[in-house]
């Protein structure tokens, strides 16, 4: 996630301190995935050397002093330039369970273990998310959120399943692609 962005884009309406900030993240955007103090607070010192946030004031509200930070122009530049980028595509092509059922291939342990294992965590994880998403507490965000991890496991569990159904074949292919260990007696 771009933590530049976002804190900039919460900030944008009105000045907010570190702590308004954790706490609207964490209500906005936190599902499953907090930031920690030490992250905003080195956040906004970077964008307040990037000039793009700037000191609004300091304020007390029954506790110790806060400072508040608001976007610059500068800021809200970047931040029009972020909202008109399209989010990088993930091509998927070579992510870690891929090379795990191809080098379980390659030394000939068993595959269909590797994909059985993955299957099973994505099917817990998807009743997770389920849950979340039928529950009568769940907020609307935490359920566009668990849908969008829903999604995504399906597709990753129809992976799965297709390349399960297709190991004997990519065995095959793979065995012409092993290397040959030459054993000599020098020791050159």
């Amino acid at each position: 996630m771009a933590v530049p962005e976002v804190l900039l884009a919460l900030m944008e309406p009105h000045p907010l301190h570190g702590y308004e900030l954790r706490q609207r993240y964490g209500a906005l955007l936190g599902f499953r995935r907090p930031l920690r103090s030490g992250q905003i607070y080195s956040t906004l010192q970077r964008l307040q050397r990037d000039g793009l946030v700037t000191v609004a004031g300091v304020g007390r509200s029954g506790g110790p002093d806060r400072t508040f930070f608001q976007v610059t122009e500068a800021g809200t530049s970047g931040l029009e330039r972020w909202f008109s980028e399209p989010e990088t595509v993930q091509q998927y092509l070579q992510p870690e369970l891929y090379a795990k059922v191809v080098l379980a291939l390659l030394t000939q342990r068993d595959a269909t273990q590797v994909l059985d294992v993955q299957r099973a965590a994505h099917r817990t994880l998807m009743r997770e998310m389920t849950k979340i998403k039928s529950s009568q507490r769940s907020e609307p965000l935490e359920v566009i959120a668990a849908d969008l991890a829903i999604f995504h496991l399906d597709a990753d569990l129809r992976w799965i399943d297709s390349t399960e159904r297709r190991l004997p074949y990519i065995r095959t292919g793979i065995e012409g692609h092993a290397v040959p260990i030459q054993v000599t007696d020098n020791c050159d």
